[in-house]
């Protein structure tokens, strides 16, 4: 059996304090991760990027610094393999500096929201609050540009 990834790309974005946005899911209280999404036919990964945060959080204030040379993939638990219809993603990271104000950062902008509210939290702090099956793809997407981070 061939193993069925969805193409995904996902975004650390850090603020003028080095801390990085997270967000909270609109359908589990305390479900938090960074802002992702899946890249669609004929598509390159920034173009999908910078579409998919203006989609989820409204604005489009954002510089990229960095994209991952190698993509990180995760499986889904069991009891997501059929809801998703993936086993689970394969996501190429990126570092991204917010340049707006966080009064731009709105998830009303979509008919179904994917988020419900955000925080800025410590460098080091995504793969501790992100839910288990992602963890190890957050700490090694997070360990690959902190010394980018460290020297802004």
């Amino acid at each position: 059996m061939t193993d069925n990834y969805r193409e995904n790309v996902a975004a650390i974005i850090i603020n003028k304090d080095k801390k990085v946005l997270m967000c909270e899911h609109v359908w589990i209280d305390n479900a938090w991760q960074l802002p992702q999404g899946g890249t669609e036919e004929g598509e390159g990964k920034q173009e999908a990027l910078l579409r998919e945060l203006e989609e989820e959080l409204g604005t489009k204030s954002f510089k990229v610094l960095g994209q991952m040379e190698e993509p990180l993939k995760y499986k889904f638990p069991y009891y997501l393999r059929e809801k998703y219809q993936f086993d689970g993603q394969i996501q190429t990271f990126f570092l991204l500096e917010f340049t707006g104000d966080d009064s731009e950062i709105r998830f009303d902008n979509q008919e179904k929201p994917e988020f419900k509210a955000f925080e800025w939290v410590d460098y080091e702090e995504p793969p501790i609050r992100v839910i288990y099956f992602k963890k190890l793809s957050y700490l090694k997407a997070i360990n690959y540009f902190k010394e980018q981070v460290d020297q802004l």
